[in-house]
Protein backbone atom coordinates (compact mmCIF):
# COMPACT_ATOMS: atom_id res chain seq x y z
CA UNK A 1 0.00 0.00 0.00
CA UNK A 2 2.74 2.48 0.54
CA UNK A 3 5.36 4.28 3.35
CA UNK A 4 5.21 7.07 4.96
CA UNK A 5 7.33 9.16 6.93
CA UNK A 6 5.54 9.65 10.68
CA UNK A 7 6.34 12.35 12.61
CA UNK A 8 9.07 11.18 14.76
CA UNK A 9 10.94 10.17 10.98
CA UNK A 10 10.59 6.75 10.96
CA UNK A 11 9.78 4.95 7.51
CA UNK A 12 7.15 2.15 7.91
CA UNK A 13 4.99 0.09 5.56
CA UNK A 14 1.61 -0.24 6.08
CA UNK A 15 0.07 -3.23 3.66
CA UNK A 16 -3.14 -4.65 3.96
CA UNK A 17 -2.98 -8.63 4.04
CA UNK A 18 -6.25 -10.78 3.05
CA UNK A 19 -6.45 -13.52 5.70
CA UNK A 20 -9.23 -15.87 5.76
CA UNK A 21 -8.43 -17.72 9.04
CA UNK A 22 -9.64 -21.67 8.96
CA UNK A 23 -11.12 -21.35 11.84
CA UNK A 24 -12.90 -24.76 13.44
CA UNK A 25 -16.31 -25.36 13.48
CA UNK A 26 -16.20 -26.39 17.24
CA UNK A 27 -13.44 -25.37 19.62
CA UNK A 28 -13.61 -26.21 23.30
CA UNK A 29 -15.62 -23.75 25.66
CA UNK A 30 -12.41 -22.49 27.71
CA UNK A 31 -9.82 -22.72 24.40
CA UNK A 32 -6.91 -21.01 26.29
CA UNK A 33 -5.34 -23.87 28.42
CA UNK A 34 -8.71 -25.08 30.04
CA UNK A 35 -8.77 -21.60 31.53
CA UNK A 36 -12.30 -19.84 31.63
CA UNK A 37 -10.22 -16.29 32.99
CA UNK A 38 -8.32 -16.03 30.45
CA UNK A 39 -10.39 -17.22 27.46
CA UNK A 40 -13.42 -15.12 28.62
CA UNK A 41 -10.78 -12.29 28.98
CA UNK A 42 -9.68 -13.03 25.38
CA UNK A 43 -13.28 -13.48 24.13
CA UNK A 44 -14.19 -10.01 25.71
CA UNK A 45 -11.67 -8.09 23.83
CA UNK A 46 -12.67 -10.01 20.44
CA UNK A 47 -16.06 -8.99 20.96
CA UNK A 48 -15.54 -5.56 20.62
CA UNK A 49 -12.88 -5.46 17.60
CA UNK A 50 -15.51 -5.00 14.78
CA UNK A 51 -17.34 -2.48 15.88
CA UNK A 52 -14.48 -0.66 17.46
CA UNK A 53 -12.26 -1.19 14.02
CA UNK A 54 -15.29 0.51 12.18
CA UNK A 55 -15.45 3.55 14.46
CA UNK A 56 -11.72 4.01 13.81
CA UNK A 57 -12.04 4.13 9.95
CA UNK A 58 -14.68 6.60 10.60
CA UNK A 59 -12.88 9.12 12.80
CA UNK A 60 -9.50 9.18 10.71
CA UNK A 61 -11.86 9.23 7.61
CA UNK A 62 -13.59 12.37 8.65
CA UNK A 63 -10.27 14.05 8.21
CA UNK A 64 -8.64 12.23 5.27
CA UNK A 65 -9.06 15.00 2.58
CA UNK A 66 -7.62 17.51 5.05
CA UNK A 67 -4.53 15.57 4.75
CA UNK A 68 -1.90 16.78 2.13
CA UNK A 69 1.09 14.51 2.99
CA UNK A 70 0.62 12.29 0.23
CA UNK A 71 2.33 9.42 2.09
CA UNK A 72 0.48 9.92 4.89
CA UNK A 73 -2.91 9.73 2.80
CA UNK A 74 -1.29 6.67 1.69
CA UNK A 75 -0.47 5.22 4.90
CA UNK A 76 -4.21 6.07 6.00
CA UNK A 77 -5.55 4.01 2.99
CA UNK A 78 -3.62 1.14 4.25
CA UNK A 79 -5.11 1.83 7.61
CA UNK A 80 -8.29 1.65 6.55
CA UNK A 81 -7.59 -1.70 4.47
CA UNK A 82 -6.58 -3.24 7.82
CA UNK A 83 -9.19 -2.38 9.88
CA UNK A 84 -12.07 -3.62 7.59
CA UNK A 85 -9.68 -6.86 7.57
CA UNK A 86 -9.12 -7.14 11.53
CA UNK A 87 -13.38 -6.59 11.79
CA UNK A 88 -13.77 -9.19 9.35
CA UNK A 89 -11.91 -11.70 10.91
CA UNK A 90 -12.59 -11.47 14.19
CA UNK A 91 -16.44 -11.48 13.33
CA UNK A 92 -15.68 -14.53 12.33
CA UNK A 93 -14.25 -15.66 15.55
CA UNK A 94 -16.61 -14.18 17.33
CA UNK A 95 -19.70 -15.74 15.08
CA UNK A 96 -17.98 -19.34 16.63
CA UNK A 97 -17.55 -18.16 20.20
CA UNK A 98 -21.79 -17.08 19.59
CA UNK A 99 -22.55 -20.77 18.70
CA UNK A 100 -20.87 -21.80 22.43
CA UNK A 101 -23.99 -19.48 23.75
CA UNK A 102 -22.19 -16.82 24.65
CA UNK A 103 -23.70 -13.42 23.24
CA UNK A 104 -20.64 -11.75 22.07
CA UNK A 105 -23.03 -10.04 19.20
CA UNK A 106 -25.10 -8.67 21.83
CA UNK A 107 -22.07 -7.23 23.49
CA UNK A 108 -21.09 -5.69 19.57
CA UNK A 109 -24.32 -3.99 19.05
CA UNK A 110 -23.77 -2.29 22.51
CA UNK A 111 -20.55 -0.85 21.74
CA UNK A 112 -22.03 0.06 18.17
CA UNK A 113 -25.17 1.70 20.33
CA UNK A 114 -22.15 3.53 22.72
CA UNK A 115 -19.59 4.54 20.09
CA UNK A 116 -22.67 5.94 17.23
CA UNK A 117 -23.37 8.10 20.50
CA UNK A 118 -21.11 10.07 20.48
CA UNK A 119 -21.56 11.63 17.24
CA UNK A 120 -24.46 13.74 18.94
CA UNK A 121 -21.85 15.23 21.92
CA UNK A 122 -18.00 15.17 20.56
CA UNK A 123 -16.44 16.81 18.21
CA UNK A 124 -14.81 14.83 15.62
CA UNK A 125 -11.74 15.94 16.77
CA UNK A 126 -12.85 14.17 20.31
CA UNK A 127 -14.21 10.92 18.69
CA UNK A 128 -10.20 10.71 17.19
CA UNK A 129 -9.07 11.43 20.38
CA UNK A 130 -10.68 8.56 21.54
CA UNK A 131 -9.44 6.18 18.36
CA UNK A 132 -5.73 7.78 18.72
CA UNK A 133 -6.56 6.31 22.59
CA UNK A 134 -7.63 3.09 21.77
CA UNK A 135 -5.34 2.35 19.17
CA UNK A 136 -2.39 3.07 21.88
CA UNK A 137 -3.95 0.44 23.55
CA UNK A 138 -3.77 -2.16 20.96
CA UNK A 139 -0.39 -1.05 20.18
CA UNK A 140 1.17 -1.79 23.67
CA UNK A 141 -1.52 -4.60 23.63
CA UNK A 142 0.12 -5.91 20.38
CA UNK A 143 4.09 -5.36 21.33
CA UNK A 144 3.64 -7.85 24.58
CA UNK A 145 2.06 -10.43 22.51
CA UNK A 146 4.91 -10.31 19.41
CA UNK A 147 7.84 -10.17 22.29
CA UNK A 148 6.25 -12.33 24.86
CA UNK A 149 5.31 -16.03 23.72
CA UNK A 150 3.85 -16.65 26.57
CA UNK A 151 0.75 -14.73 26.20
CA UNK A 152 -0.35 -16.47 23.40
CA UNK A 153 1.65 -19.75 23.45
CA UNK A 154 -1.31 -21.55 24.90
CA UNK A 155 -3.86 -20.85 22.17
CA UNK A 156 -5.08 -23.16 19.31
CA UNK A 157 -3.23 -22.52 16.06
CA UNK A 158 -5.97 -20.22 14.38
CA UNK A 159 -6.50 -17.98 17.47
CA UNK A 160 -2.69 -17.86 17.84
CA UNK A 161 -2.47 -17.02 14.21
CA UNK A 162 -5.01 -14.43 14.68
CA UNK A 163 -3.68 -12.91 17.30
CA UNK A 164 -0.39 -12.26 15.85
CA UNK A 165 -1.52 -10.99 12.41
CA UNK A 166 -3.75 -8.55 14.08
CA UNK A 167 -0.69 -7.57 16.36
CA UNK A 168 1.57 -6.96 13.34
CA UNK A 169 -0.26 -4.84 11.68
CA UNK A 170 -1.55 -2.82 14.28
CA UNK A 171 1.83 -2.20 14.92
CA UNK A 172 2.76 -1.17 11.62
CA UNK A 173 -0.55 1.43 11.68
CA UNK A 174 0.44 2.62 15.35
CA UNK A 175 0.77 6.16 14.13
CA UNK A 176 -1.25 6.77 11.25
CA UNK A 177 -4.16 7.80 13.27
CA UNK A 178 -2.16 9.65 16.10
CA UNK A 179 -0.37 11.94 13.29
CA UNK A 180 -3.40 12.41 11.33
CA UNK A 181 -4.42 13.58 14.62
CA UNK A 182 -1.63 16.41 15.16
CA UNK A 183 -2.39 17.10 11.75
CA UNK A 184 -5.60 18.36 12.27
CA UNK A 185 -5.89 19.19 16.02
CA UNK A 186 -2.75 18.44 18.08
CA UNK A 187 -4.28 19.53 21.10
CA UNK A 188 -2.86 17.24 24.20
CA UNK A 189 -5.19 18.66 26.77
CA UNK A 190 -7.64 16.65 24.31
CA UNK A 191 -5.33 13.49 24.07
CA UNK A 192 -4.32 13.47 27.53
CA UNK A 193 -8.29 14.18 28.81
CA UNK A 194 -9.64 11.38 25.98
CA UNK A 195 -7.28 8.72 27.31
CA UNK A 196 -8.09 8.88 30.89
CA UNK A 197 -11.86 8.59 30.06
CA UNK A 198 -11.18 6.03 27.56
CA UNK A 199 -9.12 3.86 29.71
CA UNK A 200 -11.90 3.90 32.84
CA UNK A 201 -14.35 2.73 30.19
CA UNK A 202 -12.76 0.39 28.03
CA UNK A 203 -11.74 -1.47 30.97
CA UNK A 204 -14.73 -1.52 33.13
CA UNK A 205 -16.19 -2.61 29.87
CA UNK A 206 -13.81 -5.06 28.87
CA UNK A 207 -14.30 -6.65 32.76
CA UNK A 208 -17.43 -6.54 33.02
CA UNK A 209 -17.98 -8.20 29.27
CA UNK A 210 -15.71 -11.30 30.87
CA UNK A 211 -17.78 -11.09 34.14
CA UNK A 212 -21.19 -11.81 31.83
CA UNK A 213 -18.99 -14.56 29.97
CA UNK A 214 -18.31 -16.41 33.67
CA UNK A 215 -21.69 -15.79 34.79
CA UNK A 216 -23.08 -17.29 31.34
CA UNK A 217 -20.79 -20.52 32.61
CA UNK A 218 -22.33 -20.27 36.18
CA UNK A 219 -19.54 -18.65 38.33
CA UNK A 220 -17.05 -21.44 38.08
CA UNK A 221 -14.76 -21.82 40.84
CA UNK A 222 -11.32 -23.01 39.80
CA UNK A 223 -8.86 -21.43 42.43
CA UNK A 224 -5.85 -22.74 40.11
CA UNK A 225 -7.22 -21.43 37.09
CA UNK A 226 -7.89 -18.19 38.33
CA UNK A 227 -4.65 -17.62 39.97
CA UNK A 228 -3.33 -18.79 36.30
CA UNK A 229 -5.45 -15.55 35.23
CA UNK A 230 -4.27 -13.36 37.92
CA UNK A 231 -0.63 -14.20 37.10
CA UNK A 232 -1.26 -13.64 33.46
CA UNK A 233 -2.88 -10.30 33.69
CA UNK A 234 -0.70 -8.99 36.60
CA UNK A 235 1.45 -11.30 38.05
CA UNK A 236 4.08 -13.35 35.83
CA UNK A 237 4.11 -12.76 33.05
CA UNK A 238 1.47 -9.86 33.82
CA UNK A 239 0.09 -8.75 30.66
CA UNK A 240 -1.21 -5.38 31.92
CA UNK A 241 1.70 -4.98 34.62
CA UNK A 242 4.21 -5.03 31.53
CA UNK A 243 2.08 -2.56 29.38
CA UNK A 244 1.83 -0.02 32.32
CA UNK A 245 4.82 2.15 31.34
CA UNK A 246 4.09 1.96 27.40
CA UNK A 247 0.42 3.46 28.71
CA UNK A 248 2.08 5.85 30.97
CA UNK A 249 4.12 7.22 28.05
CA UNK A 250 1.07 8.47 26.57
CA UNK A 251 0.74 11.29 29.24
CA UNK A 252 3.86 12.96 28.05
CA UNK A 253 3.98 16.19 25.93
CA UNK A 254 6.13 15.12 23.08
CA UNK A 255 4.33 11.62 23.27
CA UNK A 256 5.02 9.67 19.56
CA UNK A 257 4.22 6.37 19.14
CA UNK A 258 7.17 5.57 17.29
CA UNK A 259 9.06 6.24 20.27
CA UNK A 260 8.85 2.61 21.38
CA UNK A 261 10.25 1.46 17.64
CA UNK A 262 9.88 -2.06 17.46
CA UNK A 263 10.15 -2.23 13.70
CA UNK A 264 12.93 -4.93 13.92
CA UNK A 265 10.27 -7.10 16.15
CA UNK A 266 7.64 -6.90 13.50
CA UNK A 267 10.08 -6.99 10.43
CA UNK A 268 11.02 -10.53 12.02
CA UNK A 269 7.34 -11.83 12.61
CA UNK A 270 6.85 -10.42 9.18
CA UNK A 271 9.09 -13.05 7.87
CA UNK A 272 7.54 -15.88 9.61
CA UNK A 273 3.73 -14.74 8.84
CA UNK A 274 4.87 -14.95 4.92
CA UNK A 275 5.07 -19.29 5.17
CA UNK A 276 2.07 -18.74 7.91
CA UNK A 277 -0.21 -16.91 5.10
CA UNK A 278 0.71 -19.64 2.68
CA UNK A 279 -0.53 -22.05 4.98
CA UNK A 280 -3.56 -20.65 5.76
CA UNK A 281 -4.56 -19.89 1.95
CA UNK A 282 -3.60 -23.52 0.96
Amino acid sequence: MGSYQANMGLTMEVTPRQMDFDFPDTIPRYWFDDNPYITHFLNALSSVFPEGERFFIETVRYYQDQIEDPELQKAIRGFIGQEAHHGKQHEAYNQLIEKQGYPLNAFGRFVKKRLAATREFLHPSQRLGITIALEHFTAILAHQALSDPTFTAKAPQPFKNLILWHAIEETEHKAVAYDVFQAVCGDNRIRRGTMFRVTLFFWIHIFSLQAVLLWKDGVPIRPVKFMQAVNYLVGKPGLLRKIARDYLDYYKADFHPWQQDNRALIADWKSRFTDLAAQVKS
